[in-house]
Parts: C-alpha cells; sequence; structure tokens
C-alpha cells in the first residue's frame, strides 16, 4: 500500500514513517490526542473500577469470589469493548487472573491454543 502522501510504501495507517511523525507532530492532532487520554481517564468505567480496588487494597473476584490483593486484580469488561460492550460502570468487574483467562477463552475462542 501506498502512502497517502508520496510513493513511498505506507506503514503507519497509510503514511510513510517520515509523513507519519510529521502527521502526529502537527498541533492539532496532539492536543486531540491529550483531551481524548483525559477523558478516558476520568470517564473510564474500568479506570475507576482500578481506583477503587486499589484504594480498598483488593477486591473480591467476580466469578470465584476469592479474596485478590490489589496488584492481582484484572478488570474485565463484562461485554468485551471488540464484541461492543462500552467501558461503563455497569459493564466492568475484578477478576483474578486465573479467572480472566478463562473468560477471555470463552469470549474469543480463536485467541485460545
Amino acid at each position: 500500500m501506498r502512502c497517502i502522501n508520496c510513493p513511498r510504501v505506507a506503514t503507519h495507517r497509510g503514511r510513510c514513517e517520515e509523513h507519519h511523525q510529521a502527521y502526529e507532530n502537527r498541533e492539532p492532532v496532539r492536543a486531540r490526542r491529550a483531551r481524548r487520554s483525559v477523558l478516558a481517564r476520568v470517564h473510564s468505567g474500568a479506570t475507576r473500577l482500578r481506583a477503587l480496588v486499589g484504594i480498598r487494597g483488593g477486591a473480591r473476584c467476580a466469578r470465584c469470589g476469592s479474596l485478590v490483593l490489589a496488584d492481582g486484580v484484572d478488570v474485565d469488561h463484562v461485554q468485551p469493548l471488540a464484541l461492543g460492550g462500552e467501558d461503563t460502570d455497569g459493564n466492568v468487574q475484578p477478576l483474578c487472573h486465573g479467572c480472566h483467562l478463562v473468560k477471555t477463552g470463552e469470549d474469543f475462542p480463536a485467541l485460545v491454543t
């Protein structure tokens, strides 16, 4: 595939390396990325759950019920974002690592080997 700005091969979202860097360094692009980052941190259900688990020091796994320390908790989307789920408080749950692997295998059977 060719770069949209020149005849070189596109390597990054339709642009060659040189044009991709020039695009990324434009002020409007940097400002938009910064705004999205702030919105994601503030409005993300997963981010809020991680913060709550950190404050409490742990959580109970929503699947097996075991108590998991904060550094061992995986925040899972009940309906995965890739399958149309939303990043809201009602669509996130704390899982232990083992249960998270099992649920991911159920949600995406083609990924499990």
